[in-house]
Protein backbone atom coordinates (compact mmCIF):
# COMPACT_ATOMS: atom_id res chain seq x y z
CA UNK A 1 0.00 0.00 0.00
CA UNK A 2 3.15 1.90 1.13
CA UNK A 3 4.37 1.61 -2.46
CA UNK A 4 1.40 2.47 -4.20
CA UNK A 5 1.09 5.01 -2.56
CA UNK A 6 4.57 6.66 -3.48
CA UNK A 7 4.61 5.76 -6.89
CA UNK A 8 1.13 8.09 -7.07
CA UNK A 9 2.76 10.50 -5.12
CA UNK A 10 6.00 10.74 -7.20
CA UNK A 11 3.85 10.39 -10.54
CA UNK A 12 2.20 13.78 -9.60
CA UNK A 13 5.03 15.64 -8.61
CA UNK A 14 6.46 14.34 -12.20
CA UNK A 15 3.61 15.72 -13.73
CA UNK A 16 3.55 19.17 -12.13
CA UNK A 17 7.02 19.36 -12.72
CA UNK A 18 6.34 18.67 -16.43
CA UNK A 19 3.86 21.27 -16.44
CA UNK A 20 5.63 23.92 -14.56
CA UNK A 21 8.16 23.26 -16.77
CA UNK A 22 6.41 23.50 -20.23
CA UNK A 23 4.93 27.25 -18.14
CA UNK A 24 8.39 28.08 -17.48
CA UNK A 25 9.41 27.51 -21.18
CA UNK A 26 6.52 29.44 -22.46
CA UNK A 27 7.26 32.34 -20.08
CA UNK A 28 10.77 32.50 -21.30
CA UNK A 29 9.92 33.12 -24.70
CA UNK A 30 7.98 36.18 -24.09
CA UNK A 31 9.68 39.29 -24.21
CA UNK A 32 10.55 40.79 -20.18
CA UNK A 33 10.08 44.38 -19.25
CA UNK A 34 12.38 43.81 -15.91
CA UNK A 35 15.00 42.33 -18.25
CA UNK A 36 14.92 45.18 -20.88
CA UNK A 37 14.87 47.55 -18.20
CA UNK A 38 18.55 46.41 -16.59
CA UNK A 39 19.62 46.58 -19.84
CA UNK A 40 19.01 50.14 -19.82
CA UNK A 41 20.89 50.37 -16.59
CA UNK A 42 23.65 48.61 -17.57
CA UNK A 43 23.78 51.57 -20.36
CA UNK A 44 22.95 54.54 -18.35
CA UNK A 45 26.00 53.17 -16.26
CA UNK A 46 28.38 54.26 -18.78
CA UNK A 47 27.83 58.05 -18.84
CA UNK A 48 26.96 59.90 -21.94
CA UNK A 49 27.02 57.84 -25.29
CA UNK A 50 27.81 60.53 -28.18
CA UNK A 51 29.75 59.42 -31.58
CA UNK A 52 33.23 58.58 -31.37
CA UNK A 53 33.35 59.17 -27.19
CA UNK A 54 34.86 55.85 -24.95
CA UNK A 55 31.56 55.24 -23.52
CA UNK A 56 30.10 54.66 -27.19
CA UNK A 57 32.99 51.54 -27.32
CA UNK A 58 32.11 50.66 -24.11
CA UNK A 59 28.94 50.06 -24.96
CA UNK A 60 29.88 48.47 -28.55
CA UNK A 61 32.01 45.64 -26.44
CA UNK A 62 28.66 44.86 -23.96
CA UNK A 63 26.56 44.47 -26.95
CA UNK A 64 29.00 42.00 -28.85
CA UNK A 65 29.09 39.93 -26.28
CA UNK A 66 25.88 39.77 -24.89
CA UNK A 67 24.34 39.11 -28.64
CA UNK A 68 27.45 36.27 -29.58
CA UNK A 69 26.44 34.78 -26.21
CA UNK A 70 22.77 34.62 -27.70
CA UNK A 71 24.63 32.99 -31.04
CA UNK A 72 24.37 36.16 -33.29
CA UNK A 73 27.16 37.00 -35.68
CA UNK A 74 28.37 40.52 -34.61
CA UNK A 75 29.43 42.99 -37.43
CA UNK A 76 31.23 46.19 -36.98
CA UNK A 77 30.14 49.23 -39.77
CA UNK A 78 33.02 51.81 -39.27
CA UNK A 79 32.04 55.44 -41.80
CA UNK A 80 33.46 58.48 -40.66
CA UNK A 81 31.22 61.30 -42.17
CA UNK A 82 31.16 64.80 -42.01
CA UNK A 83 29.42 66.77 -39.68
CA UNK A 84 29.20 70.68 -39.03
CA UNK A 85 31.56 69.56 -36.53
CA UNK A 86 34.14 67.98 -38.15
CA UNK A 87 34.76 64.40 -39.88
CA UNK A 88 33.72 61.98 -36.88
CA UNK A 89 34.17 58.30 -36.52
CA UNK A 90 30.85 56.19 -35.98
CA UNK A 91 30.15 52.74 -35.39
CA UNK A 92 27.00 50.84 -36.55
CA UNK A 93 26.84 47.40 -34.96
CA UNK A 94 24.61 44.71 -36.63
CA UNK A 95 23.94 41.31 -35.07
CA UNK A 96 22.70 38.36 -37.23
CA UNK A 97 20.63 35.57 -36.65
CA UNK A 98 20.30 33.32 -40.03
CA UNK A 99 17.09 32.27 -40.34
CA UNK A 100 15.88 28.83 -43.08
CA UNK A 101 14.43 31.56 -45.84
CA UNK A 102 16.76 34.33 -47.71
CA UNK A 103 14.20 37.01 -46.71
CA UNK A 104 15.59 39.07 -43.43
CA UNK A 105 13.24 41.11 -41.28
CA UNK A 106 14.82 43.67 -39.31
CA UNK A 107 14.99 45.40 -36.16
CA UNK A 108 16.82 48.68 -35.12
CA UNK A 109 17.08 50.98 -32.38
CA UNK A 110 19.81 53.92 -32.37
CA UNK A 111 22.93 53.11 -29.34
CA UNK A 112 24.01 57.29 -29.41
CA UNK A 113 22.95 59.72 -26.87
CA UNK A 114 22.75 63.30 -27.91
CA UNK A 115 25.92 65.94 -27.01
CA UNK A 116 25.65 68.45 -24.93
CA UNK A 117 28.77 70.22 -23.44
CA UNK A 118 26.74 72.14 -20.26
CA UNK A 119 24.85 68.86 -18.47
CA UNK A 120 25.50 65.51 -18.67
CA UNK A 121 22.65 63.52 -20.81
CA UNK A 122 22.41 60.25 -19.86
CA UNK A 123 19.39 59.03 -22.61
CA UNK A 124 17.57 56.57 -20.66
CA UNK A 125 14.57 56.91 -22.59
CA UNK A 126 16.04 58.70 -26.01
CA UNK A 127 18.60 55.50 -26.92
CA UNK A 128 19.08 53.03 -24.18
CA UNK A 129 15.20 52.15 -23.82
CA UNK A 130 15.24 51.11 -27.93
CA UNK A 131 18.48 49.59 -27.30
CA UNK A 132 17.38 47.66 -24.59
CA UNK A 133 14.27 46.24 -26.33
CA UNK A 134 16.51 44.59 -29.32
CA UNK A 135 19.15 42.59 -26.95
CA UNK A 136 15.67 41.41 -24.77
CA UNK A 137 13.91 40.66 -28.45
CA UNK A 138 17.30 39.20 -29.36
CA UNK A 139 16.96 36.69 -26.49
CA UNK A 140 13.41 35.67 -27.16
CA UNK A 141 13.98 35.27 -31.12
CA UNK A 142 16.85 32.98 -29.89
CA UNK A 143 14.93 30.54 -28.34
CA UNK A 144 12.30 29.77 -31.25
CA UNK A 145 13.81 31.49 -34.46
CA UNK A 146 11.85 33.15 -37.08
CA UNK A 147 12.23 31.33 -40.43
CA UNK A 148 13.27 34.61 -41.72
CA UNK A 149 17.00 35.73 -40.71
CA UNK A 150 16.68 38.46 -38.38
CA UNK A 151 19.37 41.06 -38.28
CA UNK A 152 19.43 43.95 -35.38
CA UNK A 153 20.83 47.02 -36.04
CA UNK A 154 22.02 49.54 -33.93
CA UNK A 155 22.78 52.59 -35.43
CA UNK A 156 25.14 55.19 -34.36
CA UNK A 157 24.76 59.37 -35.03
CA UNK A 158 21.29 59.56 -35.16
CA UNK A 159 21.12 62.44 -33.36
CA UNK A 160 22.20 66.34 -34.71
CA UNK A 161 25.61 67.07 -33.76
CA UNK A 162 24.44 70.79 -33.98
CA UNK A 163 21.08 71.44 -35.14
CA UNK A 164 18.61 68.31 -36.76
CA UNK A 165 18.47 68.23 -40.33
CA UNK A 166 19.39 66.94 -44.22
CA UNK A 167 22.64 66.92 -43.30
CA UNK A 168 22.69 66.51 -39.30
CA UNK A 169 20.91 63.57 -38.58
CA UNK A 170 20.72 59.93 -39.10
CA UNK A 171 24.18 58.96 -40.18
CA UNK A 172 24.34 55.55 -39.31
CA UNK A 173 20.66 54.24 -40.35
CA UNK A 174 21.56 56.22 -43.87
CA UNK A 175 25.03 55.02 -44.53
CA UNK A 176 24.01 51.36 -43.10
CA UNK A 177 21.01 51.38 -45.57
CA UNK A 178 22.91 52.66 -48.74
CA UNK A 179 25.44 50.14 -48.08
CA UNK A 180 22.36 47.11 -47.73
CA UNK A 181 20.99 49.10 -51.22
CA UNK A 182 24.83 48.17 -52.90
CA UNK A 183 24.81 44.96 -51.81
CA UNK A 184 21.48 43.93 -53.24
CA UNK A 185 20.46 42.70 -49.11
CA UNK A 186 17.75 45.94 -49.19
CA UNK A 187 16.01 43.50 -51.95
CA UNK A 188 15.56 40.79 -49.21
CA UNK A 189 13.94 42.72 -46.34
CA UNK A 190 10.43 41.92 -45.41
CA UNK A 191 10.14 45.01 -43.09
CA UNK A 192 11.89 47.11 -40.18
CA UNK A 193 10.96 48.15 -37.29
CA UNK A 194 12.88 50.41 -35.06
CA UNK A 195 12.21 51.20 -32.09
CA UNK A 196 12.86 54.68 -30.20
CA UNK A 197 11.77 55.91 -26.91
CA UNK A 198 10.09 53.10 -25.89
CA UNK A 199 10.17 52.98 -21.89
CA UNK A 200 8.54 56.51 -20.78
CA UNK A 201 6.44 55.36 -17.27
CA UNK A 202 3.72 57.38 -19.22
CA UNK A 203 4.03 56.06 -23.03
CA UNK A 204 1.87 56.62 -26.03
CA UNK A 205 2.99 55.38 -28.85
CA UNK A 206 2.47 57.77 -31.76
CA UNK A 207 0.96 56.25 -35.24
CA UNK A 208 3.72 57.38 -37.37
CA UNK A 209 2.27 58.35 -40.67
CA UNK A 210 5.09 58.28 -43.01
CA UNK A 211 5.16 54.45 -41.85
CA UNK A 212 4.60 51.71 -44.30
CA UNK A 213 0.69 51.41 -43.91
CA UNK A 214 -0.25 48.09 -43.57
CA UNK A 215 2.77 47.88 -40.91
CA UNK A 216 1.19 50.52 -38.30
CA UNK A 217 -2.51 48.34 -39.09
CA UNK A 218 -0.43 45.13 -38.04
CA UNK A 219 1.50 46.87 -35.31
CA UNK A 220 -2.00 48.34 -33.77
CA UNK A 221 -3.73 45.12 -34.34
CA UNK A 222 -1.17 43.37 -32.05
CA UNK A 223 -1.51 45.64 -29.92
CA UNK A 224 -4.69 45.74 -28.95
CA UNK A 225 -5.18 41.80 -29.39
CA UNK A 226 -2.17 41.92 -26.67
CA UNK A 227 -4.26 44.31 -24.46
CA UNK A 228 -1.73 47.19 -25.34
CA UNK A 229 -4.21 49.59 -26.73
CA UNK A 230 -4.06 52.22 -24.33
CA UNK A 231 -0.49 52.26 -24.82
CA UNK A 232 -0.38 52.48 -28.50
CA UNK A 233 -2.91 55.49 -28.77
CA UNK A 234 -1.29 57.91 -29.25
CA UNK A 235 -2.13 60.79 -32.23
CA UNK A 236 -1.28 60.83 -35.60
CA UNK A 237 1.95 62.36 -36.61
CA UNK A 238 4.79 62.06 -38.69
CA UNK A 239 8.77 62.48 -37.25
CA UNK A 240 11.75 62.06 -38.94
CA UNK A 241 13.69 59.03 -37.69
CA UNK A 242 15.71 56.43 -38.59
CA UNK A 243 12.97 54.38 -40.61
CA UNK A 244 13.17 57.22 -42.66
CA UNK A 245 16.33 55.97 -45.01
CA UNK A 246 14.37 52.56 -45.16
CA UNK A 247 11.41 53.86 -46.78
CA UNK A 248 13.55 55.77 -48.91
CA UNK A 249 15.34 52.88 -50.60
CA UNK A 250 11.82 51.42 -50.95
CA UNK A 251 11.99 48.72 -47.67
CA UNK A 252 8.77 48.52 -45.59
CA UNK A 253 9.19 50.39 -42.52
CA UNK A 254 7.79 51.44 -39.31
CA UNK A 255 9.10 53.64 -36.25
CA UNK A 256 7.64 52.32 -32.78
CA UNK A 257 8.00 55.47 -31.03
CA UNK A 258 6.77 57.31 -27.80
CA UNK A 259 7.10 61.28 -29.10
CA UNK A 260 3.99 63.76 -29.89
CA UNK A 261 4.04 67.02 -30.32
CA UNK A 262 0.15 67.56 -31.42
CA UNK A 263 -2.41 69.20 -29.17
CA UNK A 264 -3.45 65.07 -28.02
CA UNK A 265 -0.14 64.07 -27.32
CA UNK A 266 2.57 65.52 -25.02
CA UNK A 267 6.55 65.17 -25.42
CA UNK A 268 8.50 63.83 -22.28
CA UNK A 269 9.34 67.09 -20.12
CA UNK A 270 12.52 65.45 -19.98
CA UNK A 271 13.36 64.73 -23.70
CA UNK A 272 16.97 65.80 -24.69
CA UNK A 273 17.31 67.38 -20.66
CA UNK A 274 19.81 65.92 -17.86
CA UNK A 275 16.49 64.71 -15.84
CA UNK A 276 16.36 61.59 -18.80
CA UNK A 277 17.86 59.58 -16.30
CA UNK A 278 16.60 55.58 -15.26
CA UNK A 279 13.92 57.11 -12.83
CA UNK A 280 11.58 57.88 -16.33
CA UNK A 281 12.04 54.48 -17.49
CA UNK A 282 9.26 51.65 -16.63
CA UNK A 283 9.69 47.82 -17.40
CA UNK A 284 5.81 47.99 -17.78
CA UNK A 285 6.04 50.22 -21.09
CA UNK A 286 8.88 48.05 -22.18
CA UNK A 287 7.13 45.07 -21.94
CA UNK A 288 4.07 46.49 -23.78
CA UNK A 289 6.45 47.75 -26.96
CA UNK A 290 8.66 44.48 -26.25
CA UNK A 291 5.63 41.50 -27.09
CA UNK A 292 3.78 43.99 -29.39
CA UNK A 293 6.69 43.91 -31.33
CA UNK A 294 7.67 40.53 -30.84
CA UNK A 295 3.83 39.13 -32.18
CA UNK A 296 4.19 41.62 -35.14
CA UNK A 297 7.52 39.94 -36.40
CA UNK A 298 5.61 36.17 -35.63
CA UNK A 299 2.98 37.30 -37.81
CA UNK A 300 5.22 38.67 -40.80
CA UNK A 301 7.43 35.64 -40.58
CA UNK A 302 3.82 33.14 -40.79
CA UNK A 303 1.98 35.51 -43.12
CA UNK A 304 4.98 36.42 -45.65
CA UNK A 305 6.41 33.20 -46.08
CA UNK A 306 5.10 29.72 -47.44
Amino acid sequence: MFVSRLKLVLGIFVMLSVVAGCRGGESAELFSGERALQHVRTQVLLGPRPPGSEASGRLRSWLRSELEKLGFVVQEQRFTPRTPLGPIPMVNLVATLPGTSDRTLVLGAHADTKRFEDFEFLGANDGASGVAALLELARVFRLRPLRHTLKLAFFDGEEALVEWGPEDSLYGSTHLVESWVDSGLARKISAAFILDMVGDRNLQVIDEVNSHPQLRVLLREEATRLGYSRVFSGPEQGVDDDHVPFLMAGIPAIDVIGFATSPEGVVPSYWHTSEDTLDKVSASSLQAVGRTVQACLRRLDQELLP
